[in-house]
């Protein structure tokens, strides 16, 4: 599922990786690794369409071992009516320092 994407507006993004058609995968300058997907609203006639729901990868430490786990990250709410939309609108928040969103 490609979107338009340009350097210029996303100056702390790295990469971008699909993951299907509604989700994609980004790597930040800071470090960050976000899943985002545009999940669609299902319920007949109710708006909006997508919303964004985002995961970052975090450690955790078991015993002696350090593993990596999609867990539920904080984001500002983004809506889009189409997928791209969405996503597009979610890569403004996870383009930022998370300090400041």
């Amino acid at each position: 599922m490609p979107i338009k994407v340009s350097d210029a507006n996303f100056s702390n993004i790295i990469e971008i990786w699909g993951h299907g058609p509604n989700t994609i995968e980004v790597h930040t300058g800071d470090g960050r690794q976000v899943k985002i997907t545009a999940a669609h609203n299902i319920r007949s006639g109710a708006t909006p369409n997508y919303y964004a729901h985002y995961e970052e990868i975090q450690e955790i430490k078991i015993d002696k071992k350090t593993l990596k786990v999609w867990v539920a990250a904080d984001y500002p709410w983004q809506v889009g009516e189409t997928v791209e939309g969405c996503l597009r609108g979610a890569l403004v928040w996870v383009d930022r320092d998370p300090q400041n969103t």
